[in-house]
C-alpha cells in the first residue's frame, strides 16, 4: 500500500518516492536526509512530524504559516521519526518525558545549518518538531525591511544622535531580531563602537563585540552593563528586555549618555510603555530615556509571478465594514504557481509603526497616560500605525487583505 496520500505536490519531491519503496539496506537515514533537503529547498523554518490515527503527517512552516505537505502510514512515519532521533543523539525508544537534541546538517546546501529536534509523546503517538537554527537575514537598509522612507529617516536620525533607548517591539516571530541585526549591520559599517550583552548569544556578528551573560559566574545584566560601560561603547545592545533586571540594565546604559537597543514583547508601539511599567521602571525613568519604538508584525509577500486582482472576499468586506473603511472594487489575490510551490506567496515583509517620542509624549508618560491616550495622540498628529501600513501594502500588491486581516485581528484583542 502506498504510504503517501493527500500530499502537497511540490514541497517534498525527494521524500515521496522513497516512502513508496520498502526499507532496504544502505543509508539508514535516507528518508530523513531527503526530508531535510526538500524542506530547505521549500524555505521551511520548521518541520513537524505529527501522529494522527494510524498515520503520520508532515507539515512545514513556510513564511510563518504551517503547510500540510504529506501524509504517510504509521510505519513510515515512525521510521522517519527514529532516524531523526538517532541523528540528534536521542534514544529512539519513546519516553513519557519530552526530549531535546540537535545536529548539524549541510546536505545539498552550501551553508551548514544546526537543527534543534524536540520529541514529545502525544496521545496518538510520538511527535517530532525540527527547527532550522540559521542566522537571521540582515538587510542592508531599513527600507528593505518594509519600513517607509519617512520612518527610515527618523531611525537614521536617532542612530546619528547618541543617547536614549530604541526598542523593537512585537510578539515572538515578528522579525524583531532581523530588524535589530539590520541596524547593527549599519553600525558595523560605520565608525561606531558597538557592544552587545545577550542571554544567550545566538548568532555571531562579525565586527560587533558580543558578551554572553553568565549568572553562575556573577556576570548578570546589571554587573554586565557596568563592565560594558567601561569599554567606552557608542551603542549597547541588550538582546531581549524580559525581566526587571534587564530593564534596569537598559536604564543604566541609556542614562549614561550611550545609545541602547533591545527587543521587547509588546502588542504595538505605545504598549511598550505598559511593558516597561510592568518591568518596574517608573514613569520618570521611561520618559527620560525612551527615545524611539519600532513595533512590527510580519505578513507574507505575494508571489509577483502569479498574483492577480479580483473582487474582495465576503470575509474581507465584513472586516473592512466593521472598522469603517471603504470597500475596494478590486483587491490583490494569491493564486499560486510553480515559482512559489503553488502557495501564492513567497517570503515575508514587515508591517511597521515607528514612534519617535516628542516632548508632549514624554509629558503624557509623566502624567501616567494609558495606552489609549498615547495612541490617540499618535493618530491626531498623523503617524502611520501598523494597520494603516498593512492596508497600504495590500493596496500596492505587496500582500493581501487576508494577511492584513489576520494581523488586524491580533491587534484588536
Amino acid at each position: 500500500m502506498s504510504s503517501t496520500t493527500d500530499r502537497h505536490p511540490r514541497l517534498l519531491p525527494s521524500l515521496a518516492p522513497l516512502l513508496e519503496k520498502p526499507p532496504g539496506a544502505g543509508d539508514e537515514a535516507l528518508e530523513a536526509h531527503a526530508l531535510l533537503n526538500d524542506a530547505i529547498a521549500a524555505r521551511a523554518t520548521d518541520v513537524h512530524l505529527d501522529p494522527v490515527q494510524a498515520a503520520y503527517r508532515i507539515r512545514l512552516r513556510i513564511d510563518g504559516r504551517v503547510i500540510d505537505a504529506m501524509r504517510m502510514d504509521a510505519a513510515g512515519g515512525l521510521r522517519v521519526v527514529n532516524q531523526f532521533k538517532v541523528l540528534s543523539g536521542l534514544n529512539p525508544v519513546p519516553s513519557r518525558m519530552s526530549a531535546e537534541g540537535g545536529f548539524s546538517w549541510q546536505g545539498d546546501v552550501d551553508e551548514e545549518v544546526f537543527l534543534r529536534v524536540t520529541a514529545v509523546n502525544c496521545v496518538a503517538g510520538e511527535k517530532l518538531a525540527i527547527r532550522f537554527l540559521t542566522s537571521p537575514h540582515s538587510f542592508r537598509d531599513t527600507l528593505d525591511l518594509g519600513i517607509g522612507e519617512q520612518a527610515a529617516q527618523g531611525i537614521r536620525r536617532w542612530m546619528d544622535a547618541t543617547g536614549g533607548m530604541l526598542l523593537v517591539a512585537g510578539p515572538t516571530g515578528a522579525g524583531k531580531t532581523t530588524t535589530l541585526y539590520t541596524l547593527l549591520n549599519q553600525l558595523r559599517l560605520s565608525d561606531s563602537h558597538v557592544v552587545t550583552l545577550e542571554d544567550p548569544v545566538e548568532y555571531e556578528i562579525p565586527g560587533i563585540n558580543q558578551i554572553q551573560v553568565d549568572g553562575h559566574s556573577g556576570l548578570d545584566f546589571v554587573t554586565g552593563t557596568r563592565s560594558v560601560l567601561r569599554l567606552d561603547p557608542d551603542y549597547v545592545l541588550v538582546g531581549e528586555v524580559r525581566s526587571p533586571a534587564s530593564a534596569q540594565a537598559c536604564l543604566n546604559v541609556a542614562s549614561s549618555g550611550r545609545s541602547l537597543m533591545g527587543t521587547l514583547h509588546s502588542r504595538d508601539a505605545v504598549g511598550v510603555v505598559s511593558s516597561l511599567r510592568h518591568l518596574e521602571l517608573t514613569d520618570a525613568e521611561i520618559s527620560a530615556n525612551l527615545g524611539m519604538v519600532i513595533a512590527q508584525r510580519l505578513v507574507r509577500r505575494l508571489c509577483e509571478q502569479c498574483r492577480s486582482q479580483g473582487a474582495p472576499a465576503s470575509e474581507d468586506i465584513e472586516w473592512l465594514e466593521a472598522i469603517g473603511l471603504p470597500i475596494p472594487e478590486r483587491v490583490w489575490l494569491a493564486k499560486g504557481c510553480p515559482h512559489c510551490n503553488d502557495l501564492g506567496y513567497q517570503g515575508r515583509i514587515g508591517v511597521f509603526e515607528v514612534w519617535q517620542l516628542t516632548p508632549d509624549d514624554h509629558a503624557r508618560i509623566l502624567r501616567h497616560a494609558d495606552e489609549a491616550i498615547l495612541r490617540r495622540a499618535l493618530l491626531e498628529r498623523g503617524e502611520v500605525l501598523m494597520l494603516s501600513d498593512g492596508l497600504a501594502k495590500a493596496e500596492a500588491g505587496i500582500t493581501t487583505l487576508r494577511e492584513v486581516l489576520r494581523m488586524g485581528a491580533i491587534l484588536s484583542h
